[in-house]
């Protein structure tokens, strides 16, 4: 590996990171088409430093890529929620009830994760506060104690960024979830992992159907959501 290489490389993570602030941040919609050339051309790169910077926005499942349309930033549609609810439940609940002898350092970063949405959510940070919460939620599948699975379970959820933006940003106070993750928090440390797992399934739950409606809200505006 070069030095060019190096650089080129270390540009379309500059230029991943400016795009994905932009997708969280609302700029770029849901649905909204990403053209490689004009994009490279306004940011000053080259369009295979534009193409690397998409690619790597597709693996977060921030951007979806198809052969004839280029990229575009995800959309999730109802049955993509249902689909992605069912997988978290179905991995995220017996994840909590296998925390038999949890490592401290893991139950240290879990309550930490839950610290750092709080502040987020306090500056109405929303993509932050997004990004700490599914942190929280991929650090309790490591319970599982399978690192592949941890690989799986980050690549899904990334394509629920988008759409826990939304969320969050019609909450007036977004604030009410934290009470909630500290309360599993404070279960999953005293050992309570029935409790937790009860907490948990409820959460997911009222997440599920918050997600729902904001896409059906959008949808009847025309935003353009598919069923």
């Amino acid at each position: 590996m070069d030095r060019t290489q190096i650089n080129r490389e270390s540009v379309a993570d500059q230029v991943a990171t400016l795009l994905r602030q932009r997708i969280l941040e609302g700029e770029f919609r849901p649905g909204t088409q990403l053209q490689e050339l004009p994009l490279a051309s306004s940011l000053g790169v080259s369009r295979n430093t534009m193409r690397e910077a998409i690619r790597i926005l597709s693996l977060e499942g921030l951007l979806r890529r198809s052969l004839h349309r280029g990229a575009a930033v995800s959309q999730l549609s109802l049955r993509d929620v249902q689909e992605i609810y069912q997988l978290r439940r179905m991995l995220e609940l017996p994840a909590v009830l296998a925390a038999r002898r949890p490592d401290p350092g893991l139950l240290q970063e879990i309550c930490s994760a839950v610290e750092e949405y709080e502040l987020a959510a306090h500056d109405r940070n929303w993509s932050r506060a997004v990004s700490h919460d599914l942190h929280f939620h991929s650090l309790l599948i490591r319970f599982h104690g399978n690192k592949r699975l941890d690989s799986f379970y980050k690549n899904m959820l990334g394509e629920l960024r988008v759409g826990m933006v939304l969320v969050d940003r019609s909450h007036d106070n977004p604030g009410v979830l934290i009470p909630v993750h500290l309360e599993m928090c404070q279960l999953l440390t005293r050992g309570k992992l029935k409790q937790c797992a009860a907490v948990l399934e409820q959460h997911l739950e009222d997440s599920e159907s918050r997600l729902t409606q904001i896409l059906l809200a959008h949808a009847a505006r025309g935003v353009g959501t598919a069923q």
